[in-house]
């Protein structure tokens, strides 16, 4: 939740965004006007990468105000009817089955089916998993100037987690773990269990099997996830993961607090635009001396991979590498 009595006004936000072309000046103008409750061009202009709101100084939050008021002010221009179906895409019909298990388990969210090989070989074997429509998180609706329709399911997101009995709760997604403890705790929502990111995981694992791991000897443009900034902690633990597979994550500019959007998202409000973000993105890989793309989320992978290929790049997920070095998959040439 934005927070008025945190912001000094100063601009920071918007004039670090990587998308407009804003100085200090304006930044602050805008951010007043969005305060007074007036429309601004930053609500159109935004990509709703969430950066904003870690380029804040003071942690006032500005995404979330900007997020209010693209919904107020309609301004992404996504029709109505467009987002009730969407949301009515995502919706359980039956009730949640919980598999057994001795307090931890995955939660593979909708993607098990659409990117089953990242749930197959070891690092998963023998883990309890669930997965499907009871356990999407709704955040995509943040990424569509529609916060009200992630607030309005983020309860029953927890509730469904929980009914699992689990006290531990995996995430392969990273907007369903963003959720658990950035956004749901926002909303005044307790989380009864403990998330814990697949990245956190995956570096627990491997820690424990490094006898079994060859290194990849391979540099990537790791392509870091909008979400990941409602975790800016875990940071760590995919840096480590990386280390310990023998993976370099090269140096760039568009990396870290700096990273830019998939761009998938906007093919929805701003399809103009997207390709644009794809090509700047993918060229400073390449300048930086990367010889693959990176992915922490499904979607960054499905909405890169044409272009990825046109760049000469290779592109895999992070998991993907991890088997890899674990000598299930054949390593990069």
């Amino acid at each position: 939740m934005f927070d008025e009595t945190r912001c000094d006004r100063c601009g920071d936000c918007l004039a670090r965004c990587l998308y407009v072309d804003y100085d200090q000046e304006r930044a602050a103008f805008e951010i007043e006007e969005l305060i007074a409750g007036r429309p601004a061009p930053i609500l159109s202009a935004c990509i709703t990468c969430l950066a904003c709101n870690g380029y804040c100084p003071t942690d006032a939050r500005p995404f979330d105000l900007i997020l209010e008021r693209q919904e107020k002010f309609d301004s992404l221009g996504i029709p109505p009817d467009m987002l009730a179906t969407e949301e009515a895409r995502y919706a359980a019909t039956t009730a949640v089955q919980a598999p057994e298990n001795e307090g931890r388990v995955l939660s593979a969210c909708v993607f098990s089916s659409t990117d089953a090989d990242l749930f197959q070989g070891r690092l998963f074997e023998g883990l309890p998993t669930v997965r499907g429509r009871h356990f999407f998180c709704y955040v995509l609706f943040d990424h569509l100037g529609a916060g009200s329709v992630t607030a309005r399911h983020a309860q029953t997101f927890v509730d469904n987690l929980a009914a699992t009995g689990a006290q531990e709760v995996i995430l392969f997604h990273d907007d369903c773990y963003g959720m658990l403890v950035d956004r749901a705790p926002q909303l005044g929502i307790e989380v009864p269990f403990r998330p814990v990111h697949v990245v956190e995981y995956m570096r627990d694992y491997l820690q424990a099997h490094r006898q079994d791991i060859k290194p990849l000897g391979l540099r990537v443009a790791y392509q870091r996830p909008c979400a990941s900034r409602m975790s800016p902690g875990k940071e760590e633990a995919v840096d480590a993961v990386l280390a310990l597979i023998g993976v370099e994550r090269v140096q760039r500019r568009y990396d870290r607090e700096s990273s830019l959007c998939c761009g998938l998202p906007a093919t929805m409000f701003n399809p103009q635009l997207a390709p644009a973000i794809r090509r700047r993105n993918l060229d400073d890989g390449l300048a930086a001396g990367a010889q693959a793309m990176c992915y922490l989320c499904p979607v960054c992978r499905r909405g890169l991979a044409d272009d990825v290929r046109a760049h000469g790049l290779a592109g895999h997920h992070i998991i993907e590498l991890a088997r890899m070095a674990l000598g299930e998959l054949p390593a990069p040439a």
